[in-house]
């Protein structure tokens, strides 16, 4: 697998996102592992076909005029568009997000999962591992290795096995210590929501100079 898919893997489970309140929503409930797992296997059932989807598509990309720079080309503008995005926050444009969307109002997965059923905490799995910048980002990698078909699907398995880590180790936790789950699931959310924008920016600035220095070496080597 290419280093860059998991250095990507990584970031994308390390940065805040919506998934983390779902998994604190599905823990709270009476009967919290078939909730965990319909989220678990609808998110990554999803997300995977996209994966393999996106890979086979792009394993025959060619450009005109001999070797294909497709690949490098990519890795710069992701590059360039993940730091501007760090940028942005911490020139405070999540704080101008907040303002139009204020904390004392119930998120959308708080909403959603009042009352779960395994239905609908697959489709919150679903939607809280949409395809990013970052996955995208990664399936170019993977695709621009070559791989043959049952290596792309290894490929992209363990890439979202690496995403979906957290929710993988709820699920496993949960079976004997459900309340100790719940608990750490909240104080890891509790400590990524006030820090956030730290942690986008560090997160997006790092994989951004990464891209666009792999990029700008292939194009130059």
């Amino acid at each position: 697998m290419s280093p860059e898919a998991i250095v990507l893997a990584l970031a994308s489970a390390v940065r805040p996102s919506t998934s983390l309140a779902a998994l604190y929503a599905l823990l709270s409930t009476p009967r919290p592992r078939p909730l965990l797992a319909a989220f678990l296997a609808g998110g990554m059932l999803v997300s995977t076909a996209i994966g393999v989807l996106v890979v086979a598509v792009l394993h025959g990309v060619d450009l005109p005029g001999g070797e294909s720079r497709f690949a490098d080309v990519v890795d710069v503008v992701a590059g360039v568009a993940a730091l501007g995005f760090a940028s942005g926050v911490r020139a405070g444009g999540m704080d101008r997000v907040r303002r139009r969307n204020p904390r004392d109002e119930p998120s959308w997965v708080a909403r959603t999962l009042r009352d779960p059923t395994p239905v609908l905490a697959a489709g919150v799995g679903i939607a809280t591992h949409v395809p990013g910048l970052l996955y995208l980002v990664a399936l170019n990698a993977i695709a621009a290795g070559r791989p043959g078909f049952v290596e792309a699907v290894i490929d992209v398995l363990i890439y979202n096995a690496i995403w979906f880590s957290l929710p993988i180790a709820a699920l496993l936790f949960v079976r004997r210590r459900a309340a100790d789950a719940k608990d750490l699931v909240e104080r890891v959310n509790d400590w990524m929501r006030r820090n956030q924008d730290l942690i986008l920016a560090v997160v997006f600035a790092a994989v951004g100079v990464f891209l666009v220095a792999k990029g700008l070496a292939g194009l130059v080597g």
